[in-house]
């Protein structure tokens, strides 16, 4: 191998290695943003639960435990698509609650139905408990996506794949920004079984870091493979006689 080629496998490895170790490092400090902001979260979930009122904002209830009375609003309704629930496949169903006494307008995640595909909305959905209920639960602000949620029309109404700020703005412009996801089972006012709050865990930074390094170390080792091999001097051949 030319003294140029050495060099340009040397520096492409050099490269290399020191790229995946920035990516490593990177996903090490993506694991540790995430831990704390479950340290947070989770104070949050322990702190007691505030009942939510006229004077409650999204930075009040994010992440909280929740109480809050009033009534359902079963025509304005939004379907998740793409759910399952003990196996079986089906859309979480998320309906407005109108607070009582001039409170606020929020979302709530009631739960899940069934549906063979996990696509297309059944032909009844059970509706709510009529009348002013309390609702329990965990709220979360709204989340942004790039793609308005992905909604397709699945028959008779759309479907989303996931929830999306914009799109909950148009069917409710005076809303909170705010979900809730109700808590207990089948036998609470939403009348679905319930939906499981988002899991607080490490993601997956650490096996992809892991990843990354195992890739410098190889890259590593094959750079010094080919030195090594490139760097034997071969005996010379015996003259002709």
């Amino acid at each position: 191998m030319s003294t140029f080629r050495r060099t340009a496998v040397l520096a492409l490895v050099v490269l290399l290695t020191v790229g995946a170790i920035l990516l490593g490092r990177w996903q090490l400090q993506r694991l540790d943003d995430r831990r704390a902001i479950n340290v947070e979260r989770i104070a949050a979930l322990e702190a007691p639960p505030i009942a939510v009122g006229p004077g409650t904002t999204e930075a009040e209830a994010d992440g909280r435990r929740i109480t809050i009375r009033g009534e359902f609003d079963p025509g304005v309704q939004v379907l998740l698509r793409g759910r399952v629930h003990r196996s079986a496949p089906g859309l979480h169903v998320v309906t407005a609650f109108r607070g009582e006494g001039g409170g606020p307008l929020v979302w709530v995640l009631r739960g899940f139905v069934y549906t063979p595909d996990g696509v297309t909305p059944p032909a009844i959905v059970p509706p709510p408990a009529a009348g002013v209920v309390t609702v329990d639960g965990i709220a979360y602000r709204l989340p942004e996506t790039d793609n308005g949620g992905q909604p397709i029309d699945a028959g008779a109404q759309l479907t989303y794949r996931r929830l999306d700020r914009a799109a909950l703005h148009a069917r409710l412009p005076q809303a909170l920004d705010l979900y809730v996801i109700e808590a207990g089972d089948e036998a609470g006012p939403g009348r679905l079984p319930t939906a499981e709050p988002p899991v607080l865990d490490d993601g997956p930074h650490l096996s992809y870091a892991l990843q990354w390094f195992g890739i410098a170390l190889a890259v590593a080792a094959f750079g010094i493979i080919v030195v090594r091999r490139d760097g034997r001097v071969r005996p010379p051949r015996p003259s002709a006689p």
